[in-house]
Parts: C-alpha cells; sequence; structure tokens
C-alpha cells in the first residue's frame, strides 16, 4: 500500500522553522507519509499567487493526495480553517480563496468582476469542513502559527486514516475570488496576467482556443508589441511570446525578466490581435 503523500505550499521561506515544525507534526501522527514542498516561496500574504501556485501541481499527483496550503493573512481572526475532499483530492487551508482556481474549474462560479472575492457553493461532488474539533489540533493552539497548530495535524489525522467529517462542522460554501474571462472584440482577444513567475515570465489566462484567427497574431501588453507566437524562450531577439507549461499565452523576455522590463503585474490586459 503507497504511503500517503501530503504536499505543503505556504508563504513561510525558508530561513526560519515554520516548514520544518509542520513536517514534525505531521510526521508525529502520520509516521510514513511521504511530505512534498510544492513551494515556500509565494510572496508573503499573497492569496492570489498561493492560489495559482497550488493549482499549478496539485493535479498532478496520484488521487487522494492531501494538499495543505498555508497563505493566511488572516491567520487568527474569524475566517475558518477548512478541509475539503474533491473526487480527486484533498485540500486543508485557511477559507480565504486558495481554492478559487478548482472552484472555477468545478464551474461553481457565478459572474463577478475579476479577482473580487466572495462566496461560492459548493460543487456536488465537494465536501468540505469548518476544522472545529479542536481534538486534532496541538494544544494550545497559538493564534500566530495555525499553519503547525492545526493545519499541520489535520493533515496528519487525516493521512492516518481519520474521517474528515470528524474534524469539524459540514460547510456548503467557500470563499473564492473571481478569474477574468478572455473576451472577443473583432479580431482581437483580450485575456489578463494571471500570474508573475519566479523568472518574470508573465502567465495569461489566454488558451490557444481563445486566440483570434490567422496566421499573423500580433500581441500588446504593457505598450510593447510582440509578432507572433514562438515554440521557444530563445526565438526572437528580446520579448517572444508562447504557449506556455500552464497551457496558456506566456509572456517572457529572452534571458531576463519580462514583467520588469515591461512594468505589468497581475491583472493587466493582453491583447492578440489578427492581422491577417
Amino acid at each position: 500500500m503507497q504511503p500517503p503523500i501530503i504536499t505543503l505550499t505556504t508563504d513561510f521561506g525558508t530561513a526560519d522553522t515554520f516548514v520544518g515544525a509542520m513536517k514534525g507534526v505531521i510526521l508525529g501522527i502520520a509516521p510514513d507519509a511521504q511530505i512534498i514542498d510544492l513551494s515556500h516561496e509565494v510572496p508573503p500574504q499573497d492569496v492570489q499567487a498561493g492560489a495559482f501556485a497550488l493549482a499549478s501541481a496539485y493535479r498532478y499527483f496520484p488521487p487522494g493526495t492531501i494538499h495543505v496550503a498555508v497563505v493566511d493573512p488572516g491567520v487568527g481572526t474569524r475566517r475558518h480553517p477548512v478541509a475539503v475532499t474533491t473526487n480527486g483530492a484533498t485540500f486543508i487551508c485557511p477559507d480565504n480563496g486558495l481554492l478559487s482556481y478548482p472552484l472555477d474549474e468545478a464551474r461553481a462560479f457565478v459572474d463577478r468582476p475579476p479577482f473580487v472575492m466572495g462566496r461560492v457553493a459548493l460543487p456536488h461532488d465537494w465536501h468540505a469542513v469548518h476544522l472545529s474539533n479542536a481534538d486534532y489540533w496541538l494544544q494550545p493552539p497559538s493564534s500566530t502559527f495555525h499553519g503547525r497548530d492545526i493545519f499541520a495535524p489535520v493533515a496528519g489525522h487525516l493521512a492516518a486514516g481519520v474521517a474528515i467529517a470528524a474534524m469539524g462542522t459540514r460547510v456548503l460554501d467557500l470563499a473564492a475570488f473571481a478569474l477574468p474571462r478572455p473576451r472577443s472584440a473583432g479580431d482581437t482577444s483580450i485575456g489578463q496576467l494571471l500570474h508573475v513567475d519566479h523568472f518574470g515570465n508573465l502567465i495569461t489566462n489566454l488558451h490557444p482556443a481563445n486566440l483570434p484567427d490567422g496566421q499573423q497574431l500580433e500581441i500588446r501588453v504593457g505598450g510593447a508589441a510582440i509578432a507572433g507566437i514562438s515554440e521557444t524562450y530563445q526565438d526572437g531577439v528580446d520579448l517572444v511570446a508562447l504557449i506556455g507549461s500552464s497551457g496558456t499565452l506566456e509572456i517572457a523576455f529572452r534571458n531576463g525578466n519580462a514583467a520588469r522590463t515591461l512594468g505589468v503585474a497581475v491583472g493587466a490586459d493582453v491583447h492578440v490581435i489578427s492581422r491577417g
């Protein structure tokens, strides 16, 4: 039988002992667990970046993997810690928008302006609980480190076979921010930047199916114009547009930083124009 897999995504960094303490708690409860670090370099308090990091990796793990995500500017406040099971994964995180991408993929949204937070009803095949049963926490819990005192022990107990229903009371909706939708205007497709990665590459919400028809495309972002879609980061002289590993249009600067060069950030518009 395969040992349980637990992933960790946080904004804790690696200079302090926060991540190590969480792993120690998990292993004290579920010593056979395999713990995988997705990232601990999410920008501090940046829930949107944490949501993107989690979404970009969780789907590559075996079904039943437990994903712990802690980007939690509201730690110690009235926001709820939650555990959520879907048809392929279990998530443990604060109820603050970290599950926006899988909720969007499950088509749980009503229309709302991009990146605006609200409550979203759970898809029919999801189950979520407010982690209100303190029997599965470390005692006494700190008001500033729920990663160690609530999320880590809950992950350990779930990995050890405790049912999610034992962890607390059921909830029927979750906090989530709306993702922008690509739109069309004549011969132009308009998308938005979802993420800036470690290299300064700009990741958009434009899939190949969203791009306009035509053999000659021009991509406009941050006042710059890029001719055509390339195959690799090394094509072209400086700025390049290509379909990246996320499966969407990406803007990069050859051997440089596109975000810094263009002075753009998450939410900026990207226009793809058909020139024929």
